[in-house]
């Protein structure tokens, strides 16, 4: 069973599913257009990921812009830390991937890695290759007229919530735990992009972010600690074992990450991918993205190796407090624990109005949240110290405040329906198919004539179009054989076919063929729905 890598691509071409963009220009690597069934099946993983992820969570969905300015870039390290070695060949001239050019690359630290190129040449001429250097992977763009300011197209989806953080805080009545949803395009300019949907310049992300205070994480929600999961940790051997096991032995420390894993897990089965190929295997320290502090990545085996189809990471506290210091935003939340009375001066406008008059609104801009009596301000060039007279003692509450930590379970939709079609393709004698389970099949059911004569295949359509108006998701094939049409529609994951034939037009009744075990049975049309 299962297919390999070339006989996706193909069926993929064939069915309309996906294929390289712009190909009558000979295509860009790295760029898919998804076809008429490409779309549907998306659509429905995404409304999958949506109900299990952003309705059942409660979560608050966002839609952030696609284009960023350079300072968040800045802030949220990507301008300085996200960055592929880059080596060119010095005779053909062709560039490489450093870690694509050593066994094992993609685990070394930068400074091994560069050790370790100087020993290889060329995969394309066998010559001598360059020094490697960094080659940041966002794409630049400019934002405006003339020379513009510098924009950049996100390379993740995470920044566009977190610079939101403040304004979807006040959406959630400024309570703590806050979670967090966006479905979007995000983009890596990749230097040699290859194997298909498996590594894109251009794709789509489905991410939360689960905001919540240090020291404050949920416990396994109900249901949760049941689902039995495949683990592969940093620092032993793996195997089955249930979420609740895992997390009382220590195995995933944080009770946030192995919720959120139990999640991923669920969805990636429901979409379709079998359990014996799906495992969570844990990041060693080296392969950490410079934020955090526990990341699990969820694995599919295919033809062409693990495929990592989500990554559920601790981020700690990193992305909010480098936006809250580059922007100069309060992105802090107050801390649970004891509010505390605190004294402080304010101005008194009363007083410093009586005693400088016309200038007093150049006294009060001088004056911040830290002026104290004794305070020396500028005043028609001279310079006066404002007594106790022109201030207030007043007693106030004051909160502690806290970064919030975030968790984030990040899926990409186009390595997801990648493994979804190689591992849920089923053969049997001569016979192939997708066995999609039924909520991420591209349509409800084929609607076939057994033949187009005698008034069949008008019925066909009859029939074709009332199911339609009932909200049903069908279409009608009425083209070769039966068999090939039924072939066709296995081939692309429909799971059920109805065929009018002679007795429909005598007695109303159609045949309804199930897809996996193709077992036939009539049935009246009235019970379709």
């Amino acid at each position: 069973d299962g297919m390999n890598f070339k006989e996706v691509m193909a069926l993929a071409k064939r069915r309309g599913i996906f294929q390289p963009a712009y190909e009558p220009y000979g295509g860009v690597a790295g760029l898919l257009d998804y076809g008429p069934i490409g779309v549907r099946i998306r659509r429905k993983i995404l409304a999958l990921w949506r109900r299990q992820f952003v309705i059942e969570t409660g979560a608050l969905e966002l839609e952030g812009a696609t284009i960023g300015p350079e300072a968040l870039f800045r802030a949220s390290g990507h301008l300085s830390e996200f960055d592929d070695l880059l080596v060119e060949c010095n005779e053909c001239k062709k560039l490489h991937r450093a870690d694509h050019l050593i066994e094992g690359g993609d685990a070394l630290e930068k400074e091994a890695l560069i050790a370790e190129v100087v020993r290889v040449t060329c995969s394309g001429c066998g010559g001598a290759l360059g020094t490697p250097r960094p080659f940041n992977l966002m794409f630049a763009t400019s934002i405006g007229a003339g020379r513009g300011s510098t924009g950049y197209l996100r390379p993740e989806t995470a920044q566009g919530i977190f610079q939101a953080f403040p304004w979807l805080l006040r959406q959630n009545r400024g309570k703590l735990p806050l979670v967090t949803a966006q479905i979007g395009r995000a983009f890596r300019n990749e230097i040699a992009p290859r194997q298909g949907p498996l590594r894109l310049r251009e794709f789509t992300q489905m991410e939360v972010e689960h905001f919540f205070l240090p020291d404050a994480e949920s416990s396994l929600p109900n249901g949760v600690g049941d689902v039995v999961v495949s683990l592969l940790p940093a620092n032993g051997k793996g195997g089955e074992i249930s979420i609740s096991e895992a997390h009382a032995k220590g195995v995933i420390t944080s009770p946030l990450v192995a919720t959120w894993l139990a999640r991923s897990c669920k969805f990636i089965l429901d979409c379709g991918v079998p359990p014996e190929k799906l495992r969570f295997r844990q990041h060693n320290q080296n392969e950490m993205a410079h934020y955090s502090s526990d990341c699990w990545d969820g694995e599919v085996e295919t033809s062409v190796g693990w495929i990592e189809v989500v990554g559920i990471a601790h981020r700690g506290d990193y992305d909010l407090k480098a936006h809250a210091v580059a922007s100069g935003r309060e992105m802090r939340v107050p801390a649970g624990g004891e509010s505390r009375q605190v004294e402080r001066w304010i101005p008194n406008k009363g007083a410093i109005g009586k005693q400088f008059k016309s200038a007093a609104g150049e006294v009060l801009g001088q004056l911040d949240s830290s002026a104290v009596p004794g305070i020396v301000v500028g005043v028609g060039g001279k310079k006066i110290e404002l007594d106790e007279e022109c201030f207030t003692l007043e007693t106030t509450t004051m909160q502690e405040m806290v970064f919030p930590q975030v968790v984030e379970p990040s899926f990409g939709l186009d390595r997801l329906l990648y493994v979804v079609l190689e591992t849920a393709w089923r053969t049997e004698d001569d016979r192939g198919w997708l066995a999609l389970p039924e909520v991420v099949g591209p349509y409800d059911a084929l609607v076939a004539p057994l033949m187009v004569k005698d008034g069949m295949g008008e019925r066909a359509k009859e029939i074709h179009r009332k199911l339609r108006q009932k909200g049903m998701d069908v279409y009608l094939d009425s083209a070769g054989s039966i068999g090939r049409r039924y072939a066709r529609a296995d081939e692309i994951g429909v799971p059920r076919a109805i065929t009018i034939d002679h007795q429909t037009l005598e007695d109303g009744t159609v045949t309804v063929r199930e897809r996996d075990l193709t077992e036939q049975k009539r049935t009246s049309i009235k019970d379709l729905q």
